[in-house]
Formats: C-alpha cells, structure tokens, sequence
C-alpha cells in the first residue's frame, strides 16, 4: 500500500460531478500548512521574549498646571561660583544658567578654600 501525496490536496479541482486531487495542489496545501505552523511559532516566541523599557513620564492633569519639582543637591569639592540650573520643559523650550528662587548655600563655613556647595530649588 503506497502512500498518495495527492490526497492531502486541500485545492481539487472540480470536475462536473467530482473533485480531483492534484500533485501540485497538494504540494501547495502542504506549503500553506507548514507556513502558518512557521507564523505560529514566530509569533509564539516573540510573545515569550522579554523586553524591558525604562522611561518616565509626569502625566499633567492640564495643561496650565505646573508640576512641583524640588530639588536639593550637594555637590562636594566644588565652588558655588560655578554652579548653575539649566532647565527644558515638554515643548524643548531650553533655559541655561535658570536663577530663579535657587539657592547656593556653602556646606561649610570654610567652603571658599573646600569648594563645597549645595544647590536648593524649588520648580
């Protein structure tokens, strides 16, 4: 008993009153099984792959709100003199040297010959 590939024909064609299977129909159903098993599996493993993102996004209630940030940084072994506040908000809008209500406050008494600071704001 020999096995006929040409029964695995999804595709036959129709004769008047029956359907044929054909060689290359089979060929084709074969085809077209094993390249939705290769989908499958792809789409399987993509799913069981790990993908790790990290970013952070402040979600705004509205748009005139401002969001309170504070910031308390010490910077040791260097001068209050040559520090400074650079801002950019969402639009790119970018501010160097941003002074306004910063404080720079020597962690030391002796901080001039230390070169010690702290840098205080509250956006």
């Amino acid at each position: 008993m020999k096995f006929d590939i040409r029964r695995l024909d999804v595709y036959r064609r129709v004769s008047k009153d029956f359907t044929q299977p054909t060689t290359f129909g089979a060929l084709v159903s074969i085809f077209s099984v094993l390249f939705i098993l290769f989908l499958v599996f792809t789409e399987f493993m993509s799913f069981l792959q790990v993908e790790t993102i990290s970013e952070l996004f402040v979600d705004r209630p509205s748009p005139g709100d401002q969001i309170i940030v504070k910031l308390n940084i010490s910077i040791p072994h260097l001068g209050c003199e040559y520090l400074g506040l650079d801002i950019q908000d969402e639009m790119g809008r970018h501010e160097v040297g941003f002074s306004e209500n910063t404080r720079k406050v020597p962690l030391h008494d002796n901080s001039e010959l230390l070169g010690d600071c702290k840098i205080l704001r509250a956006l």
